[in-house]
């Protein structure tokens, strides 16, 4: 049976790699210098305008306005002009495809992983030596942060998603607690399983952890004294993940720019907009320091059509858009060039490019064992 399956794999797996998009090359160009370190930010739900939004509410700089580099993002599913989820969207940049909405780095055309199973930037990075983890504000079952850290046919899959999570050879996965995830879980896992801001800063390096934090306090930036920002959970992630000689790689995500933006919220979300630009601030220091550190700021796509009406910017829609988002990098030779407009999966391969996974390495599928 095994042989047969790897037999069927084998035959099916270029109609499950085109389902993807891979295409023969994939990402935005050969032609880059190579980085021991990625730290990927997703701001979920950020457009241009939220950052307008931003500014007009507070006139002082956002740091990531700074970065050499301003391009812009593509952000449609499969099959390429579908207005995507955070699921599809999160693939695409974790993975270098793209699939159907609702599907955790799955191909779309195999979302059981019958035949094959494409590989995350952090996954990746695992197996070739390299420190990784994934650290949001939103609950760790979430869309984005499972993109990177898990595979389902379906983002509301919770305990599947968080059973992979746990089977991952992630070094750290934080955000706000996940109902399947449980203390026992973890420590079988080989996880310490942390809960508050001194547990997280008492992680010594070596140490594997499954934050838990609480999902109001991240979402209202509340209670500093118990659960740690944005900003704290990624300096403390990128202080875990930098001893490794080898180097690491780093998903951050600002989930409730999206959460807020979709209920018409405009004051909450540019407030987590501006957390955003703190926690990037954080990492173009630690980068400034590093110069073998990449950072990219992005989003998975635009929510609420952000729109200036009155002099006042509102939200015109309770969903999410096609629009283009930013993309900001902070430096000139990984490929990117101001002005660009990619593909969301470009923007992950190029991430892979970057990290050294050549076309033969990255986005490629895993096929059954």
């Amino acid at each position: 049976m095994e042989i047969l399956q790897r037999a069927l794999a084998f035959l099916c797996t270029p109609l499950v790699l085109f389902s993807g998009w891979i295409g023969l090359r994939g990402g935005i160009t050969d032609n880059l210098k190579e980085y021991k370190n990625v730290i990927l930010f997703i701001g979920d739900g950020m457009g241009e305008n939220h950052l307008k939004a931003a500014l007009a509410d507070d006139p002082a700089a956002l740091v990531m306005e700074t970065m050499p580099v301003r391009g812009q993002s593509k952000t449609n599913s499969w099959p390429g002009f579908i207005v995507t989820d955070s699921a599809a969207g999160a693939t695409a940049l974790a993975c270098g495809i793209r699939n159907l909405n609702g599907q955790i780095a799955v191909f779309a055309l195999d979302p059981q992983r019958r035949f094959a199973t494409p590989v995350t930037l952090a996954e990746l990075a695992v197996r070739n030596g390299r420190l990784a983890g994934v650290v949001t504000t939103d609950s760790t079952n979430g869309a984005t942060p499972a993109a990177f850290s898990a595979h389902s046919s379906g983002r509301g899959e919770e305990a599947e998603i968080s059973e992979g999570q746990l089977a991952s050879g992630l070094t750290l996965i934080w955000g706000g607690s996940s109902a399947s995830v449980t203390q026992a879980k973890a420590a079988e896992k080989g996880f310490a399983f942390i809960t508050t801001k001194d547990e997280m800063l008492a992680l010594e390096e070596g140490s594997r952890s499954f934050g838990q934090f609480s999902g109001g306090d991240l979402g209202g930036i509340a209670n500093p004294e118990i659960t740690p920002s944005l900003v704290e959970m990624t300096v403390m992630a990128i202080d875990l993940l930098d001893d490794d000689p080898d180097g690491f790689f780093l998903m951050v995500e600002a989930a409730h720019i999206d959460k807020y933006a979709h209920s018409g919220d405009m004051p909450n979300t540019v407030k987590h907009v501006r957390a955003l630009d703190l926690a990037v601030a954080a990492a173009l220091e630690y980068a400034a320091e590093h110069p073998e550190t990449l950072v990219l700021v992005t989003a998975d796509h635009e929510t609420g059509g952000i729109a200036l009406k009155n002099g006042v910017y509102v939200a015109t829609s309770g969903g999410h858009t096609g629009a283009n988002v930013p993309v900001f990098v902070n430096a000139a030779d990984a490929g990117f060039k101001s002005g660009g407009v990619w593909k969301n999966r470009q923007i992950g391969v190029q991430l892979g490019r970057v990290l050294g996974f050549g076309p033969d390495v990255f986005p490629t599928p895993v096929l059954p064992r």
